[in-house]
Formats: C-alpha cells, sequence, structure tokens
C-alpha cells in the first residue's frame, strides 16, 4: 500500500480524521488481534485511504485531526456538542496506531489546539486554491459542503465505509438550492441536532433554504425584516436574532487559520514499506501486508494457482469458497479476492474478476460449501455469475443447531461451536479449508428434524431470499420527497403548538430542556430521575399522557421526527444508482424464533400503524408500465397456530367456522352475547389475544388496553377460563422447556432455554415468556418459509415473469405481469393456504394495487 505512483495528479487530498475513523469504528464489527488489540477503526479508515488513493492518485495528502473536545465553538456555546458521548475507550487507543502508520505512509497529519479538523481543511483548501492547487475534501460531516467551489470537490462518505457521492459546488446548489457559502446562513436559522446547534426553534431546512434563497444572508433576512411572512416566522426571527447569528457562527468552518503552509511538506511519495510491513502484521492486516509484495510466506498455507481449479475441477468434486469484499451491502459490495479449497490445496483469485469463476460456479455438479452462501449469490448474481450446487452453508447449518448464538462471521463460529481460532496471520487461507471440515461436524450434532429443517427449508430458502434481494423493488424518491416536505410542515406546526402551550421556545429534544418546561415550569408530577436529570423517555410520557395536552403533541413529534429522519429521509439513500431500486438484506440466521428480518434498509420497521408511516408505501412501486404490485398477507396466523398447538376446542371452532376471533373472545371473557359485543370490547380483546401469545402481565394489558391492572387480570383470568386448551399449553410448554432445555416449532426448530432453570425470578420470567411465545411465532416463521419455496417453484415451473421481492413478517410483496395477475393471484393464495396442515385453516388476503399503499382486494 502507498507504493510511488509515476504520474500523480497535482491535487490535494485533505481528509477529516476524526469524521472517518469514527465512521469505520461504527461501520466494522469490534475487531482486535490476538493481542487483544482493536483495530477495527484503523482498518475501516486505511480501505477508505487506500481507494481515496487509488482512484485519484494524489500529489500531496493531508489527513486532520480533533486536537480535543474544548474548541473555540465550546467557548462561545458550552453547549456545542455537549450531547456526545465521550470516545469509546476500544476506539481511543486506534488514534494513537493509524497516527503512527500515516507518519510511515510518509502523509502528514495536523491537530491544533482550540480548533477542529474542518478547520485546518477549510484553511488548507483556500491557501491551496491561492497557489493554483486543486483539492479534494474526504469526509462524513455535510458541513464541509461549505467549502465547495470551483477547484475544491467534496467527497461524502454517505453509509458505512465503502460508498462515497462526489459534490461539486454546482452539484450543492442543486441540492440545496443556495450557494456553499450560504449554508452556513441555512444552519444558522435551522440549526443541527447532531452537533446540538441551536438555530431558531421552529424554523426547519424548508423554511431556512426559502428564506436564504429570497434574501441572500442573515444580515439581509434582518435588515428586510418586515417583508418575511408569514408572521409566525417574521416574530421567531426577531425574537431569536442572537440565537440564529450564534448558530452560524458556531457552523462556519473557519478558512483563515495561521498556519504554515509549504507544499511539499504534503507530499505523498516515500512510504517506509519494511516499518510498514511489521505493522500491517503487528495488527494481522493480512491484504495490506500481502499488497506490499513481502508477506512471509511460511507463515500461510500455500496458495496455488487459480486458473488449475477451472481446468481440472470435475463434477462431483466438492469446493469450499470464501469470496473477501468490502464489508458493504452486497448489491454494491466490491470484491477482493476470492478463495478455493480443492482436493486438500487453497487456490486464490486476487481482484474482482469474477468472469473467471462463471464456469464452475455455475455447475450445480460440482458441490460448493460456504459460510454465508447467500451473499456470494448475491455478489455472483450481481455480476451475472449464477451460483448452484450449494451443498453446505455453515452460517445456516450452525444457525439451525443454535438459534441463539449471536456471532455472523466464520470466524466467530468455528470458535463458538468448536473451538478453532484462526489466526489473521493465516486468514482467509486457513479458513477456507475448514469450511468442509466444520460442516460435518455441524452434522454430527444435528438431531433429524433439525436436518430436515436445514435441508429442506433454510438452504433452498436462501436462494429464493437472494434471488429477492438481487430483484429489489421499484422506490420513487420524488414520492418521498412529498412524504418529507409534508412531514417537515406537520413537524413546524406541532412545534409552534408546543411552544404555545409551553409558552415559550425551546429545544424539545434535549432532555434537559424538556424536562424543566415539563416538571419546573408547568408541574407535572416527577416520575423518574436520571444522573443527569429528569427522564422524560416514553415510558415516562405514557404515564402523563392525561396530566397535560402538551404530552400528546410531545409524542407526536418525537414520532414524526423518527419516521422523517429513519424512514423517510434516509430510503432514498439505499435506491441503487443502477437499478433504481432498493435491495434489502434478508437475514435469515439472527433472530431465535427463526423469523426472517431486514436490513439496510429494515423494512419492517415502518411504523405503518401510524396514518404517516403506511404512507411510506406508496413509494414502493413497479418499474413497468404494465406491472403491479401484489400483496399476500396471512390472516391471524399467530392465533391459528395457538388454536393448532393448543388443541383447544373452542378456538379450532371459532376458526374452523370463521367466527372473528377477538368478537368471540370479547364476548366469552366479558360475558355478552356475540351480538352485543361493542368496538371497545373487541380492541379489549384483541389485546388479550396477542397479549397472551407474548406471555404479557396483567400489568402490561393493563398499560396497553387503559383498564386497571385489577381488571387486566380478571380479562386473562376469564380468558383462559374459556379456552383451556391454551392454559394447558402455557403450562405444559414452560414443563417441557425445564424438561428437555428448549421448546420447538412444529418443523422442529429449536430455541433453548437455559435460564428456565434460573433462580433469578425476573430471569425465569422472561424465559417462560420465550416458551411461551417461541413455538407460535416460530411455527408461524416455519410455514411462511415454506410458503415462499412452493410458491417459488411453481412460479417457475409455470414460467411465469412475476416475482416475488419482499417478506414482511405475515405479508408477501409480489411485482406481477398484468397479464399474469389472476394466474399469480391464485397461485400465491392457494400455495399460502396449503403451506402446512394445521388443525385450523390458514387463510391469505390478497391484495393488489400500483403501489404497496393503494391497494384493493383482490376477488
Amino acid at each position: 500500500m502507498g507504493m510511488v505512483l509515476d504520474l500523480k495528479e497535482e491535487l490535494l487530498v485533505l481528509i477529516d480524521g476524526n469524521s472517518l475513523v469514527y465512521r469505520a469504528f461504527f461501520a466494522l464489527p469490534l475487531l482486535r488481534t490476538k493481542q487483544g488489540v482493536f483495530t477495527n477503526a484503523v482498518y475501516g479508515f486505511l480501505t477508505m485511504l487506500f481507494k481515496v488513493l487509488k482512484d485519484y492518485n494524489p500529489a500531496y495528502v493531508v489527513v486532520a485531526f480533533d486536537k480535543s473536545r474544548v474548541t473555540l465553538r465550546t467557548e462561545e456555546f458550552a453547549e456545542y456538542k455537549a450531547h456526545r458521548r465521550p470516545t469509546p475507550p476500544e476506539l481511543r487507543e486506534q488514534f494513537t496506531i493509524l497516527k503512527e502508520i500515516l507518519k510511515y505512509l510518509d502523509i502528514t497529519y495536523m491537530e491544533i489546539e482550540g480548533y477542529e479538523a474542518d478547520d485546518l481543511i477549510g484553511t488548507l483548501s483556500v491557501r491551496a486554491l491561492e497557489q493554483g492547487i486543486p483539492c479534494l475534501v474526504v469526509t462524513g460531516d455535510q458541513d464541509a459542503l461549505q467549502l465547495a467551489k470551483n477547484g475544491v470537490d467534496i467527497l461524502l462518505t454517505r453509509k458505512g465505509i465503502s460508498e462515497t457521492e462526489k459534490y461539486t459546488a454546482e452539484l450543492v446548489m442543486e441540492k440545496w438550492e443556495v450557494y456553499p457559502e450560504q449554508l452556513a446562513d441555512v444552519k444558522g436559522l435551522m440549526g443541527d441536532a447532531s452537533d446540538n446547534i441551536p438555530g431558531i426553534p421552529g424554523i426547519g431546512k424548508k423554511t431556512a433554504i426559502k428564506l436564504v434563497k429570497s434574501f441572500g444572508s442573515l444580515e439581509k433576512i434582518y435588515a428586510r425584516i418586515d417583508e418575511v411572512t408569514p408572521e409566525r416566522i417574521r416574530n421567531l426571527l426577531v425574537e431569536h436574532r442572537d440565537q440564529a447569528f450564534l448558530s452560524r457562527s458556531l457552523g462556519t468552518i473557519v478558512t483563515n487559520l495561521d498556519i504554515p503552509f509549504v507544499l511539499e511538506d504534503f507530499r505523498y511519495d516515500h512510504p517506509q514499506k519494511s516499518r510498514l510491513l511489521e505493522i500491517y502484521q503487528e495488527l494481522e492486516f493480512t491484504t495490506f501486508a500481502r499488497e506490499l509484495g513481502a508477506i512471509d510466506e511460511e507463515t500461510r498455507t500455500p496458495v496455488q494457482n487459480f486458473s488449475k481449479v477451472i481446468e481440472q475441477v470435475e463434477p462431483g468434486d466438492s469446493l469450499a469458497i470464501f469470496m473477501v469484499i468490502n464489508p458493504h451491502h452486497p448489491m454494491w459490495a466490491e470484491v477482493i479476492e476470492t478463495y478455493l479449497w480443492w482436493r486438500d490445496e487453497v487456490y486464490v483469485l486476487p481482484g474482482g474478476d469474477t468472469a473467471l469463476l462463471k464456469p464452475i460456479m455455475e455447475d450445480e455438479r460440482i458441490e460448493k460449501y460456504l459460510h454465508d452462501a447467500k451473499i456470494a449469490m448475491v455478489v455472483l448474481g450481481r455480476r451475472g455469475i449464477k451460483l448452484r450446487g450449494v451443498a453446505g452453508d455453515t452460517l445456516l447449518l450452525s444457525y439451525v443447531v443454535d438459534p441463539s448464538f449471536e456471532g455472523e462471521s466464520l470466524q466467530d463460529h468455528l470458535f463458538h461451536y468448536w473451538g478453532r481460532v484462526i489466526e489473521q496471520d493465516k486468514f482467509p487461507e486457513k479458513i477456507v479449508g475448514e469450511i468442509i471440515n466444520f460442516h460435518n461436524f455441524l452434522l454430527e450434532k444435528c438431531a433429524p428434524e433439525l436436518l430436515k429443517l436445514y435441508l429442506e427449508v433454510e438452504l433452498p430458502l436462501s436462494h429464493v431470499l437472494a434471488e429477492m434481494e438481487l430483484a429489489g423493488v421499484k422506490v420513487e424518491a420524488s414520492t418521498l420527497e412529498e412524504i418529507s416536505r409534508e412531514l417537515g410542515e406537520r413537524l413546524e406546526m406541532t412545534e409552534a403548538s408546543i411552544y404555545d402551550l409551553a409558552g415559550e421556545e425551546f429545544n424539545i429534544n434535549s432532555t434537559r430542556q424538556l424536562g424543566h418546561i415539563l416538571f419546573d415550569k408547568l408541574g407535572l408530577p416527577v416520575l423518574k430521575k436520571t444522573k443527569t436529570g429528569y427522564s422524560t423517555n416514553a415510558t415516562v410520557l405514557e404515564q402523563l399522557y392525561d396530566y397535560h395536552p402538551i404530552i400528546s403533541l410531545i409524542m407526536d413529534y418525537r414520532q414524526l421526527v423518527k419516521l422523517k429522519s429513519t424512514y423517510v429521509d434516509a430510503l432514498p439513500n439505499y435506491i441503487h444508482p443502477e437499478t433504481g431500486r432498493v435491495h434489502t438484506i434478508f437475514k435469515q440466521a439472527v433472530t431465535a424464533t427463526g423469523r426472517l428480518s431486514s436490513v439496510e434498509p429494515n423494512l419492517q420497521n415502518i411504523p405503518i400503524r401510524m396514518v404517516e408511516g403506511r404512507r411510506i408505501r406508496k413509494a414502493f412501486t413497479t418499474s413497468h408500465r404494465d406491472w403491479l404490485l401484489l400483496s399476500a398477507d396471512y390472516s391471524q396466523i399467530d392465533l391459528r397456530v395457538l388454536a393448532h398447538i393448543s388443541g383447544d376446542p373452542t378456538l379450532i371452532e371459532t376458526f374452523k367456522e370463521g367466527i372473528d376471533i377477538h368478537t368471540r373472545t370479547a364476548s366469552e371473557i366479558f360475558k355478552v352475547p356475540v351480538a352485543d359485543v361493542t368496538m371497545e370490547l373487541r380492541r379489549r380483546a384483541k389485546a388479550v389475544n396477542f397479549g397472551i401469545i407474548y406471555g404479557i402481565s396483567d400489568f402490561g394489558l393493563a398499560r396497553d388496553t387503559g383498564v386497571s391492572q385489577s381488571e387486566a387480570r380478571e380479562y386473562i383470568q376469564n380468558y383462559l377460563d374459556s379456552y383451556p386448551g391454551v392454559r394447558r399449553y402455557m403450562k405444559e410448554v414452560v414443563e417441557l422447556g425445564r424438561e428437555q432445555g428448549y421448546v420447538s416449532t412444529i418443523l422442529g426448530r429449536r430455541r433453548y432455554l437455559p435460564d428456565l432453570l434460573s433462580s433469578n425470578r425476573m430471569v425465569r420470567a422472561n424465559a417462560e415468556r420465550m416458551a411461551l411465545n417461541t413455538p407460535i411465532q416460530g411455527s408461524s416463521a416455519d410455514i411462511i418459509k415454506l410458503a415462499m419455496l412452493e410458491i417459488d417453484r411453481q412460479l417457475k415451473e409455470n414460467n411465469l415473469c412475476s416475482r416475488m421481492i419482499l417478506q414482511v413478517h405475515d405479508d408477501l410483496v409480489f411485482e406481477v405481469r398484468a397479464d399474469e395477475l389472476n394466474q399469480v393471484a391464485l397461485l400465491v393464495k392457494k400455495c399460502m393456504e396449503n403451506a402446512y396442515q394445521l388443525k385450523v385453516p390458514l387463510v391469505a388476503t390478497v391484495k393488489i394495487g400500483l403501489n404497496w399503499y393503494d391497494m384493493s382486494t383482490w376477488e
């Protein structure tokens, strides 16, 4: 790494060290050497650094760091960044390591007491331009966009450590509608919660941009204050004038520091390779050491010529495969190396030229063993290669053996199950040779029903999920922008109402300021205090709900903020630039119950119970004019599974007769005829039905239904009297769990619960709730997986173009060609309702629409 290039660009790269180090630390797992030295932030930073050096080949490089948390800004405003947590101890030591590596890479690093890294970068960029040297600023902090100009571009890291977006001054103006140098004025008005810059309460991004765009600057806004409309905004500007100028000052990058600037001091051309090699080997950075070309071959498993495998591997042979990719979303991932184990030898294909893999990867007669085959399927599929012949997946097999283990990497699994430690200086050459042995080791631990679950459900399902990830779903950024604007307006209105009730403006996101308003000024009862003051968490607000109308507004405000920032404003970042679609990752081996989860983005957490949350689904649509979305949702599958495994005759009869279960339960526990059940009684009965499944307490039920704890206790007792089979199941499943150490689903999936024998009452009670819930939730998960497999098989068997693209809880979503609609709808409904033979009927409701929000029931 850092080899001298013959022709370098007359370019100065300025790197925000703190920003990128923090980003790397939180993006990567907590790596450490066998001596216990933490290395993830250093590894991630160097990965980003070397990519920038490769892509831009600069002649000059400077890395800027913050010297301390005390700066000119904290002297001006003590609350500046005050809410940020101290540097984690696992990260603190990595700064020293990184600075040493930079020294031997011949890369200058700078830090000055009282100033932040971006102040150094701002000053250096100005000084460089004075000498005619263009600059590239590399950072994760959008504040740097104010530095963009002709000759200064900004490279922003977007997600993780490998995806970046380059901003020119023109692009900044296009996205923000103001000149880069006006962004500080915008921040003066809207503030910045991440840095605890207050701005003007009640003025958001949209209004701030509009004002700066119309008037030009804070000075010009206040010079023509009488022209500002509406009156509410004008009054806010007048009242908070000093705060606006303070906030602009805090958000303005300093560009005139008195620091020495000798361009040649920043030249990057004489790395000390021998010393770097020693450091890389100490830190077990095998890839970096190898790229220096000098790693000691005696410490490694011999790596053979890759072409030999391509030429000589035969049908019936077994291969183990280990792909080294950047720790990033598989749809974007860069392949670094591919390792194959074949006939007791290890072979490596350096770089991302995966085309050479195509013949053996697509030959299903060649058995392949991997750890997390789905990632390889997506990475290869993105490159036009179909991975066939997967005979074993150690991630899925170990998950079936014990779903409670939370590790994901092969190293973690080898150590947890087998006690094997692969030293990083022998990784990944050594680890690829262990995959098949590890697979065989796990097979020996696998009970027959678990082996069947692995081979007939989990392993084939990984292929289906890979195809769904590759397909993705079309998401319209323009629709999300419209929703974001509307949410911004709702937030401004809610803020204004909160300020009216509080009698003053304050930072609603500040726990300290909110606590002062609620408890000191409004005199609400203090329910909980923390080391730093009053608690204002969700539980506290729920208990204060009836004390003052401001509470409901604050709860609404928090929901809207989370909805806007976490979902509406974040989703566009996940739209793939080439496909125009969002490709969520389905995690198959994470939950202890067997349910699938999704990440990057998490589509299962969109709060669809809120009207605003449901509207997000309006952005999910199709890429083709003559296509539709089809959604198929299991109706009350958990309650149907409860009826099946408990064998309760009343529950079974209710579902067989098609009686509304919540109305029936209301009739039973409230002792009223079915015809007299009101919507309120049905709502309470519904809470009881689902509460029983999740092992809810009388306290929890009282909180959910708004009744007293004694009433809730009576509801539960009446429920169990009405459904004695459920009472019997609840007792027997816990006893069985204690006896055998685990509980099971209908397909034999196990969840081990050693805490059922705990002497700690609370720990034991929590394990009992898991024992009650796991067979129900886990069996529901089993059923939907069986349905997905059968649907996929029949879609392909019938040569249909329509495809399954999403699974969210009990809901499957398909992209369907219009001329295939009735055939696919019937096929999906039939497969879902016949996925498993329960004692009660399974019912799936099918809906269709042009998007995931505006859907109507298919008849």
